[in-house]
């Protein structure tokens, strides 16, 4: 008995794959966004240094102006691997003085 020989069987597994191969997934990279959204509460009330960011973040991606401005960047998109749907793409500017964290900015780049 040869399992192509019956169209049933044939056409449910023909659909699970083309199914599964359509599912959405997320795709994200760069920092998370609960750790942004602590920072960017706490920053006013907390005086962050440039070492309290770097255990909250991480390192980030560029370091500007005599180590006062640093860069990190963020996105996050779903779908899957052929046909992507970004959420969301932003850069995010910590400015510091004298090591302490004075002010934050957000870039949306969608």
């Amino acid at each position: 008995m040869n399992i192509l020989n019956k169209p049933i069987i044939f056409i449910i597994l023909l659909t699970s794959i083309i199914l599964f191969s359509c599912s959405k997934e997320v795709y994200f990279s760069g920092i998370s966004e609960n750790s942004i959204n602590e920072i960017k509460e706490n920053y006013q009330k907390i005086n962050y240094s440039k070492n309290n960011i770097i255990a909250i973040i991480g390192s980030p991606l560029i370091k500007e102006n005599s180590d006062n401005l640093w860069i990190y960047r963020t996105d996050k998109k779903t779908g899957n691997a052929a046909f992507k749907d970004t959420v969301y793409n932003k850069t995010l500017k910590l400015k510091f003085e004298d090591d302490v964290l004075k002010s934050i900015e957000e870039v949306d780049l969608n």
